[in-house]
């Protein structure tokens, strides 16, 4: 891998081909560069906001651009017990399938979701929707996949945000909080994310 920093590489691909190929070279490695040392914290951000907003941890939750399963470690910590994860790096999942958190792990791209024949009480999202590869033009088909009431908790990219803020309330998700919050444990302002908050069905 080059000598720029990997997080920074994967804010810069230019395609989804090339991100998956990124991913699939980088998996067994992720944990250990983004959250060891780089101290990346938005997954446990993420895991905890939900936690805040869904008391009943056996509702269903979809974990959307799961990679290797940092989240679901999180949920589970909190006692989640229904986790659904989707990516569309095999090797991703097959770190997260290591964890055993996730009662169904699936290939696929969010651009154009897997269909499923449940609706989700909640999703979650670290770190999918910060590098361009997954857009705001992808929000109702991910939003179609909750039932109404439903809690989403994400994390978007400053950059992507204005996109997706009126993407989510377009598709009838109402924000109850979005708050920019440094997302490395150095608390650095130059690396930072919207932690999204909302309720599906309620715009």
């Amino acid at each position: 891998m080059p000598d720029m920093n990997p997080l920074e590489r994967a804010r810069r691909l230019p395609s989804p081909e090339a991100a998956k190929a990124l991913y699939e070279e980088w998996a067994e490695r992720y944990d250990a560069d983004v959250f060891d040392t780089m101290g990346v914290t938005g997954s446990r951000r993420v895991a905890d906001l939900l936690a805040e907003h869904v008391p009943d941890r056996s509702m269903p939750v979809l974990d959307l651009g799961c990679g290797t399963g940092a989240v679901g470690q999180h949920l589970a910590e909190h006692g989640f017990t229904s986790l659904t994860g989707v990516d569309f790096s095999p090797a991703m999942l097959a770190v997260a399938q290591r964890r055993s958190h996730y009662r169904r792990l699936v290939e696929g791209d969010l651009n154009e979701p897997p269909a499923f024949t449940e609706r989700f009480a909640a999703s979650v999202s670290a770190g999918t929707f910060a590098t361009g590869h997954v857009t705001a033009d992808a929000v109702p088909r991910l939003v179609d996949l909750h039932a109404r009431g439903a809690t989403i908790v994400w994390s978007v990219a400053p950059p992507f945000w204005p996109d997706f803020d009126a993407a989510l309330r377009a598709a009838a998700v109402e924000i109850l909080t979005s708050a920019p919050e440094p997302i490395r444990r150095d608390g650095a302002a130059h690396d930072r994310s919207h932690m999204v908050v909302g309720i599906v069905g309620a715009g």
